[in-house]
C-alpha cells in the first residue's frame, strides 16, 4: 500500500497544521498557569526597631519579623482586615489601621507612624469628648502638660479630652522609682468621638501609614532567562504525530 504524491502533500499538510496547533496549546497552558501564581496581594509590614516581634491582621497571628519587615500574603477578594497589630510577648507595641486590600500582585507597605487617628464608627453616636491613647510600659505615670491624667496598665492609658478647648501641648511619663522617664509633644487633638493613637517607641514612617509600593528602579527587574513554556508537553505531542505519519506511511 502506498500514498500518492498528491495524497502525501494533503497528508502533510495536514500534520504540519495539526503540529502548529499542539505547539500552541502547549506553550499557552503553562503561561496561563504561571499567570494563576501572582494573583495573591502583599501587605509588606515595617518594624525598625528590632526583629522578633509578632504581627496579627484582626487578632490573628501571621507571622513574625525578620529583618525589620514581615510579608503577609492574601486574597484579593477577601474583605480586607480593619487594623494590625505588633506585639512583644504580651505587650502590645503598635497598633496601624489598614484601609483597603492588595489588588492581585499588588503590594500595599504598612509603616509605624508616631501617631494614628482613628475615626468614630459609621453612625456612632459623638459628643465634644475624644481620646487619647497613649502606649507605654506599665505602671507609668502619664501627665499632660503636668497634670496627672493616669498610669499605663496592659500597655495602654486612654485619656478624655474636650475637643473645644486648647489642646494640650505635651506629655511626660514618669515612674516612681526612677522620676520622670520622658517628655513628648502631644500631636494634635482627635476628632469628636474619635480616637489618636500615640506611640513613643516607634521610628517615624518614611512614607504614610498604607502606600502602593512605588517602582523606584528605572530599569526593569532582572530576570534569569527561561525555556520555551511547554517545549518538553509540546515534543512528545509532535513525537506522536511523527510516528503516527510514518504508520500510515507504510
Amino acid at each position: 500500500m502506498y500514498l500518492s504524491a498528491r495524497g502525501t502533500g494533503a497528508d502533510m499538510r495536514a500534520f504540519a497544521a495539526c503540529l502548529a496547533c499542539v505547539l500552541l496549546l502547549a506553550a499557552a497552558l503553562p503561561a496561563a498557569a504561571a499567570a494563576g501564581e501572582d494573583d495573591a496581594g502583599r501587605y509588606v509590614v515595617h518594624w525598625f526597631n528590632g526583629d522578633g516581634v509578632e504581627v496579627y491582621f484582626d487578632g490573628e497571628y501571621k507571622g513574625t519579623i525578620a529583618d525589620t519587615e514581615l510579608v503577609v500574603a492574601v486574597d484579593p477578594a477577601a474583605p480586607p482586615a480593619r487594623e494590625y497589630t505588633v506585639r512583644k510577648g504580651e505587650r502590645l507595641m503598635y497598633t496601624g489601621f489598614i484601609e483597603r486590600a492588595p489588588a492581585a500582585g499588588e503590594t500595599i507597605d504598612l509603616f509605624p507612624q508616631r501617631y494614628q487617628v482613628e475615626q468614630p464608627a459609621p453612625g456612632a453616636e459623638v459628643n465634644d469628648t475624644g481620646w487619647y491613647l497613649i502606649y507605654r510600659a506599665d505602671g507609668e505615670e502619664i501627665y499632660f502638660d503636668d497634670e496627672f491624667v493616669g498610669v499605663v496598665k496592659g500597655g495602654t492609658l486612654r485619656v478624655a479630652v474636650n475637643t473645644t478647648l486648647p489642646p494640650p501641648e505635651e506629655f511626660v511619663c514618669r515612674n516612681e522609682d526612677r522620676g520622670t522617664m520622658s517628655r513628648h509633644q502631644l500631636p494634635p487633638l482627635p476628632p469628636r468621638g474619635g480616637t489618636v493613637h500615640v506611640y513613643t517607641s516607634v521610628q517615624s514612617a518614611p512614607h504614610f501609614s498604607v502606600s502602593a509600593t512605588p517602582n523606584t528602579s528605572p530599569l526593569p527587574a532582572e530576570t534569569a532567562p527561561t525555556p520555551l513554556p511547554g517545549f518538553g508537553a509540546a515534543g512528545a505531542a509532535a513525537g506522536l504525530l511523527i510516528a503516527g505519519w510514518r504508520l500510515q506511511r507504510r
